[in-house]
This record gives structure tokens, C-alpha cells and sequence, in this order.
């Protein structure tokens, strides 16, 4: 689901990638085939394989077995396409996992009601439901957030106690009507409230078991993703994340015709630093700069370490004049700041030269675009650093963009 760039070698559970790391439109997609599929073998069954193992009937005496099951894969079928368009229309944008709550939710309740009318079918009691349900309460723990799975829970055990409860009362026997000679045992009150809770029990037991495993293993996945992600020094986005999110803006940028800007910063001078104050010291530097590039942006805007003293700055939706404003504010505030030291030493003044290059639709190339900001970059740090130098060679730029294209020097 996840769509890695894997060479045509690779196996397919390789290039779906983690399934941790997904959309939530691919999850819900998911959950929408396994069901499809399943519900698919059940109704083939019927038909094929003398009725479902787990249920006595005669199709012959249960004619509407099989309309039910229809009727009810219906909402299956219209999530699995808001699924396929939340996908498309999420593709390629950065924090994509966190979109797509409202199809998350309603995945989560029509699994745990789907699930709960197989347990109904098959025995409230019976042991094919009740795996079925563990084994879907695994698949939504894994694939949802914590606090949804639970709910999931508790509603499937809601749902097949109030099923159970009516199927007992009378004039209404719905199993009936849809099984009729159904041999369906007739439990009490009493008995059905007690496992009821029996089972409830024993699943809170397994399921906090299975729960904290789960738990765990996401922890330790985010941790994972994290430090593969992210520049231990700055706290910021790695090179390898800032070039594939470029890509990803890239193609958006392409597709709906929008300017996209990317500003490459050097701090000047800094192997002064590291002389005369120390490595500690310029990892210091190196920090507070981070932090000062992070706080000046957007929260759509993507700052990372690019490498060294380097740092790169993505900005989607901007164009020349934009990105040059932008990089202005962020060497403006690195330059009037004073990095304080843990030593208790002088504060360290430092500057920054930065290179700023954008285009728009087409044009949106990510090689080219990483080429022309260097070169910006190279022009204001020949121009005396400490500015800011817009790209000149840019297709179509007006009589504003060339004026943005002289470096800006204190």
C-alpha cells in the first residue's frame, strides 16, 4: 500500500512496505478487501461447498442467507471506494497517516459489526465468531489508533450480547427468519449474561496481552522511524526524508500546477567556530540555528539538516518572491541572535548565506531545482555572505523576480 521506490526484483511484501507506516486511507482499503474477500468465500460457499462449515442449515430453507450477506457487504463495497479516493487524493503529501479519521472510524464500527453478526450466525457462544473477532481485534490494533480498536471491542461485545438477548425474546426469533430449522441453542437469561461476561473476561484477558505486545512493537516502530527520519544533532529532518518529501512536493507541484521553492542555507564561517570554541560548541551552534530555521517557517514548510553546516528548506506553495522573503527572516533572526553557551562563555554571533530556487507545474524538476538553489548559493557567498541570493535563471521570471534575483546584503 505504502508506495516505496523498490527495484522490480523485490519481493511484493517488500515493496508494500510497513504496514505501521501507511495511510489511513490504505489501512481502511484493506480492512475493506479482507472483508469483501471473505464475505465473498462465505457466500460461495453456500453455493459450492454444501453451506458453511460452522452453520447446519439447508440453503434450500435458507434463501435469504445469502441476500443478507449481499445486502450487507453493500457498505463494504462503498468504503472500499472513499478508500480508493482518499488514497488518490492523499498520495504523496507529507503527514498523509494523519489524514483520513473519518474513514478510520467507520471502518473500525462496520468491522466490529460486521464481526459481531458472524458471531450471531454462527453461535453467540461458539468459538468460529469469537476467533474471528480475535482475530480482527489483532488486525485493529495493528492497523488503527489504540483508543479506536477499543471501541471496536466494546461495541462487538455490546452487539453480540443485545443480539443474543433478542434472539431469546419472543414473538421475534430473527434467527428464525433467516435460518429457519437453524440448530440454534436456547440459552436462558441467566446463562446469557453469564458468558456473557465469562467471555467478556477471558477476551479482556487475551486482549490485554495481545494489546501490550502490540503496544510495544509500535513503540519501538516509532522509535525506528524516527531516528531513520530525523538528524540526531538538530532534531531536525534528515537529507535522505528532505530529498523524498522534495520529490513528493514536486510531483504535487506538477500535478495541480503550483509553485514550489527550495531555500539551501550555509551557515558562514563556521569551521571558525570549531576552532576556536570546540566541536561541543559547534554542535551548539548548529542546534539553536536548527531551532531558529524551524520556529521562522510554516508548519507546512520543511526544514532539515542537509548536510554539515548546511541546511535545506523546502517550501510548498511559494514562489520566488515568497522563498526570498522566507529566507530573509530566517537570516535575518540567525544573524541578531546571540547563541548563548553552556560553558558560560561569550556568546558566539553567527551568519548564514542562502541560495533560493523555485518553479512552478512543469518545470518542477527536483535535480534541477536542487542545482539552481546551489548555485544561488555559490553567488551569495561570492557577494560577501551573509545575504540571501535568488535564482536568476528561472523560466518566465518577471521584472520582480529578477529584482529578487540581487542578493540582499546587510
Amino acid at each position: 500500500m505504502a508506495e516505496t521506490r523498490q527495484t522490480p526484483g523485490r519481493p511484493w511484501r517488500v515493496r508494500l512496505g510497513n504496514p505501521l507506516s501507511w495511510s489511513l486511507a490504505d489501512r481502511c482499503l484493506t480492512a475493506s478487501i479482507i472483508v469483501t474477500v471473505a464475505s465473498a468465500i462465505f457466500v460461495a460457499s453456500l453455493y459450492l461447498g454444501d453451506g458453511w462449515p460452522f452453520v447446519a442449515f439447508d440453503l434450500e430453507h435458507a434463501p435469504l442467507v445469502p441476500v443478507v450477506s449481499l445486502v450487507h457487504l453493500t457498505p463494504w463495497l462503498v468504503l472500499l471506494g472513499l478508500s480508493l479516493r482518499a488514497r488518490r487524493r492523499t498520495r504523496g503529501r507529507p503527514g498523509e497517516p494523519a489524514r483520513g479519521a473519518g474513514l478510520a472510524v467507520a471502518t473500525v464500527l462496520l468491522f466490529a459489526e460486521t464481526l459481531a453478526l458472524f458471531t450471531l450466525v454462527t453461535g453467540p457462544f461458539a468459538s468460529p465468531g469469537w476467533i474471528g473477532f480475535l482475530g480482527g481485534a489483532v488486525v485493529g490494533y495493528l492497523m488503527f489508533d489504540r483508543r479506536l480498536a477499543r471501541a471496536g471491542v466494546v461495541l462487538y461485545v455490546s452487539l453480540v450480547t443485545v443480539g443474543a438477548l433478542l434472539e431469546k425474546a419472543r414473538p421475534w426469533r430473527w434467527i428464525d427468519d433467516v435460518l429457519p430449522g437453524h440448530d440454534y441453542p436456547r440459552w436462558s437469561t441467566s446463562a446469557i449474561v453469564g458468558h456473557a461476561i465469562a467471555s467478556t473476561a477471558l477476551l479482556a484477558l487475551v486482549l490485554t496481552l495481545i494489546a501490550f505486545v502490540i503496544d510495544r512493537w509500535r513503540d519501538r516502530e516509532a522509535r525506528y522511524q524516527h531516528l531513520a527520519r530525523t538528524d540526531h544533532l538538530t532534531a531536525l529532518t534528515n537529507r535522505r526524508t528532505f530529498l523524498e518529501l522534495a520529490g513528493r512536493e514536486l510531483a504535487r507541484a506538477r500535478r495541480y500546477d503550483e509553485a514550489i521553492a527550495i531555500v539551501i542555507v550555509d551557515l558562514d564561517h563556521f569551521k571558525r567556530v570549531n576552532d576556536q570554541h570546540g566541536h561541543l560548541v559547534g554542535d551548539r551552534v548548529l542546534a539553536r540555528a536548527a531551532e531558529i530555521f524551524a520556529a521562522t517557517v510554516r508548519d507546512v514548510d520543511v526544514v532539515a539538516r542537509y548536510g554539515g553546516e548546511e541546511f535545506g528548506i523546502l517550501l510548498p506553495a511559494t514562489d520566488a518572491a515568497g522563498a526570498h522573503e522566507v529566507a530573509e527572516r530566517c537570516r535575518r533572526r540567525l544573524a541578531t541572535t546571540a547563541i548563548e553557551l553552556d560553558t558560560g562563555g561569550a556568546p558566539v554571533h553567527i551568519t548564514a548565506s542562502l541560495g533560493v530556487a523555485s518553479a512552478r507545474g512543469a518545470s518542477a524538476q527536483l535535480e534541477d531545482l536542487l542545482r539552481r538553489a546551489d548555485q544561488a548559493l555559490y553567488r551569495a557567498k561570492a557577494a560577501g555572505r551573509d545575504c540571501t541570493a535568488v535564482d536568476g535563471d528561472q523560466p518566465g521570471a518577471g521584472a520582480d523576480d529578477a529584482a529578487a534575483a540581487a542578493p540582499a546584503t546587510t
